[in-house]
């Protein structure tokens, strides 16, 4: 899967990409070092709330598309999956939509095989006693705090990267 995702980084005005199970695990991901793993960890729990969200309001989702001044992120559920794309504004949508047929297909088959791995037990879910670490409450503004840090540093680092000035 690592293999996939690094050739559709590949695809112009792609910045990285990755792939998260039904219940938010990061199967595989090729961002650049600059994004902390448990950031974007935070950053796929939080979508996979907010489409669950949207999910019941609307039904079925084909595909999120979410515009920033210096950032676009596609999510793109897939059969036992879910791909997330950062790409810069200038991304082709159309051109990306018919690599991503191409490559979803083998996403899914591996995305399969993936999910009878054993999950492992995510870091601060509970201390040595078993019980939770702090409250729901905080734990979900602790995470919409790592949602922000993880969309700013994207922007922060497209606009590096594209030479755009803060106006």
């Amino acid at each position: 899967m690592q293999t996939i995702l690094d050739q559709m980084n590949t695809l112009p005005g792609m910045v990285g990409s990755l792939v998260y199970g039904p219940e938010g695990r990061i199967l595989a991901q090729a961002f650049p070092a600059a994004f902390d793993a448990s950031q974007l960890a935070e950053a796929v729990d939080m979508l996979l709330n907010g489409a669950h969200g949207l999910e019941v309001a609307t039904g079925p989702i084909a595909m999120l598309d979410f515009r920033y001044r210096g950032a676009r992120i596609i999510v793109r559920p897939i059969k036992g999956a879910t791909l997330l794309l950062l790409c810069t504004p200038q991304a082709n949508l159309p051109f990306l939509n018919i690599s991503l047929g191409m490559a979803i297909p083998k996403v899914e088959k591996l995305a399969a095989q993936r999910a009878l791995l054993p999950e492992p037990t995510p870091p601060g879910k509970a201390d040595d006693s078993g019980s939770p670490s702090s409250s729901p409450l905080e734990a979900d503004v602790e995470k919409l705090k790592g949602f922000e840090k993880v969309f700013l540093k994207m922007d922060s680092w497209i606009r590096k990267k594209s030479g755009i000035q803060d106006g």
